[in-house]
């Protein structure tokens, strides 16, 4: 057998070739980062009630203005803490978009320079501005090139059926794609996602193979058309981690906005439980559970907001950066690496 025969197409979509379920995958990357703070917010008082519950306890004890005090003044320095920490963050963040002149003009440089060559692989005298166009029109030349192929191994009649398998492949996920990509706007997650589904790594692979595998049976003119798709798909790899930067650094000036947005509260009821609140004005009990204790649960758990907040967008930071760690023609996961390449 051929290594083209054994080279099988992988699932057009990240989760499906890393085998995660969808709610995993919604609750890490695909989910607002709001909701995700509201569902961990959930999550640890839903353990506070359930630790009063299942374990030993001494609620008159345990609640009373000394330990609240002591509880909510470790509040108070974690969230000065984080926030100085977070700050610090985004001052190196705004640091990298200073520097000299020249090393502005270099930047500026470069990237006229991959636009210009991206411009004559698509054959445009301008390519499009808004990062989902231009991501949306590399995928369709390279769709356009895999058409191209397509036409000109059934036209001459070359046994190659591997190949039309996988420009069809590269059509079809291509299309798929693109309309995801269509109508997006940079800032929101809809346009990084679309782009870490299209597994430009294997097409890359598996176009290198069918190369040396079809390099003495096919036309001269089906060889220029697979070289020029696999040129394409190297033009995405470094457009996407370009973006994906870009994108990074604008999550952590959210971090930084979110947990300002979200500690001048959370100071206010820390402050408020210290010099204040009183726990044995609070009585009753609910379903079971004393009142006193819920309502410290409660309050704790929005004190910690500015923490919760940092953990659901670096939740979607460090996932996305896990499954896009290499660039180019290398597959790190036993999941993507399919029979034929090793």
């Amino acid at each position: 057998m051929s290594q083209s025969d054994e080279l099988t197409q992988p699932a057009d979509t990240m989760r499906e070739r890393t085998g995660e379920s969808a709610v995993k995958m919604w609750f890490l990357i695909t989910a607002n980062r709001w909701i995700v703070t509201g569902v961990l917010s959930l999550a640890m008082f839903g353990i506070f009630v359930l630790l009063n519950v299942a374990g030993p306890s001494n609620v008159q004890r345990i609640l009373g203005p000394q330990s609240v005090g002591n509880v909510f003044g470790s509040v108070i320095i974690a969230v000065v803490t984080g926030v100085s920490l977070i700050l610090a963050i985004a001052q190196l963040v705004l640091s990298e978009q200073m520097g000299p002149l020249g090393e502005k003009r270099d930047e500026m440089r470069n990237q006229i320079e991959f636009r210009d060559n991206v411009e004559k692989r698509i054959d445009d005298d301008v390519s499009p501005a808004a990062p989902s166009a231009f991501l949306r029109t590399l995928i369709g030349a390279v769709s356009s090139q895999a058409r191209t192929l397509r036409a000109v191994v059934e036209d001459n009649g070359t046994d190659a059926p591997a190949l039309v398998d996988y420009a069809d492949s590269l059509i079809d996920h291509g299309e798929t794609v693109g309309e995801e990509l269509e109508n997006t706007t940079f800032g929101s997650f809809e346009v990084i996602m679309p782009v870490l589904n299209y597994n430009y790594s294997w097409k890359i692979v598996a176009g290198r193979r069918l190369q040396a595998e079809y390099a003495e049976s096919i036309t001269e003119e089906a060889a220029d058309a697979l070289e020029g798709l696999i040129g394409s798909l190297r033009f995405f790899a470094p457009a996407r981690e370009y973006f994906k930067m870009l994108y990074f650094q604008w999550e952590i000036n959210n971090i930084a906005r979110g947990v300002l947005y979200a500690s001048i509260p959370s100071l206010a009821i820390a402050a408020y439980m210290i010099l204040a609140f009183d726990p044995n004005q609070v009585t009753g009990y609910t379903l079971t559970l004393h009142d006193r204790y819920l309502f410290v649960g409660l309050v704790y758990t929005v004190a910690l907001l500015p923490f919760t907040v940092v953990l659901a967008y670096i939740l979607r930071i460090v996932t996305v950066t896990k499954r896009t760690l290499a660039i180019g023609p290398f597959i790190l996961r036993e999941t993507q690496r399919e029979s034929g390449f090793d």
